[in-house]
Formats: structure tokens, sequence, C-alpha cells
């Protein structure tokens, strides 16, 4: 099977005090991006798309030494079908750790893949949108003077059954 990526590296430029979509305690959410990803398998599988990044407390996906970025995915389809998500860190069977719903938030570890009264759903295509939110603390968008690289790198790995 093979992934694409609508865009393999997404740059969010530079982040301004007037970037602020919503704030919450020491907490910024900047503007999002999306990436659409694809997934081709030559015969019907089951695919679970699993996260792999570096990490800070509950799984949250680190962006420079102490912002995050939320990753929220939806509009999942297999060949061509729509579907809901659920997510799992289950690695073997896929087994859903919550009902399946139209979005879901993905932490470090935890993978997604299509459900239907369920079931995982088998297919040789899968598409799904992943918006991606930088959520910046409060002491490195204000307490920084120069610029500073907020990075992160985010891994997909692809698991598959019959």
């Amino acid at each position: 099977c093979q992934i694409a990526l609508s865009q393999p590296n997404v740059s969010f430029g530079r982040f301004k005090q007037d970037d602020i979509v919503a704030s919450r305690k020491n907490w910024n959410r900047m503007p999002a991006k999306e990436v659409a990803v694809t997934v081709f398998c030559p015969q019907p599988k089951v695919m679970a798309l699993f996260l792999q990044s570096a990490s800070g407390s509950n799984g949250g996906i680190l962006f420079g030494q102490k912002s995050r970025l939320v990753l929220a995915a939806s509009n999942v389809t297999v060949d061509g079908h729509p579907y809901n998500l659920a997510r799992t860190t289950d690695r073997v069977a896929f087994s859903a750790s919550e009902t399946p719903k139209e979005k879901a938030v993905l932490r470090n570890n935890e993978g997604i893949l299509a459900y239907q009264n369920g079931l995982p759903v088998r297919g040789k295509q899968m598409s799904v949108t992943i918006k991606i939110m930088p959520v910046i603390n409060d002491d490195q968008l204000r307490g920084i003077s120069d610029n500073t690289d907020l990075e992160s790198a985010l891994a997909w790995e692809l698991l598959t059954t019959e």
C-alpha cells in the first residue's frame, strides 16, 4: 500500500499577536492548515493510519518546546463512500477506543480508521482530511523578542489487515 499527502511539509509562516484565533488560559490557537491523506492498496484491506510524533503530557503533539499541535481528522472515505472515524491504540485488531464519529482529535501513537456498524471498513482507497492547529503557549508567543523556529516532526504509519 502507499500513502500520499497533499502537502508533505506544512509551514505556518510567522506567528503574530494579531493571528490569534482563540485564547484560553495560557494557550493561543492560531490559524489552521489542512492536509489531505490518501492511502492506496492493490487489494481490499482494513487501513489504519497511526501518528508518531514527539509528545508532551497526555500524548499532546509538541510544537517547539512548550507549544502544541492539535490534529483533527475528518471526512474519511473508503472507496469513495463516507464513514465515521474511530480512534484506536490497538495495532493488531484496530478495535475502536471510543464510539466512531465524524471527527477525531489525534494524539501521539493513536490511529484512525473508517468504521461502520461497529466494524472496521475494508477497501482499496482511503482518504481523510487532517486539520493541523497550532496552539502556542503564552511564554513562547509573548516572551520572545527575536525569531524562534517552532517545529514538529510527524510521521504516519499505515497498518493493514485483511
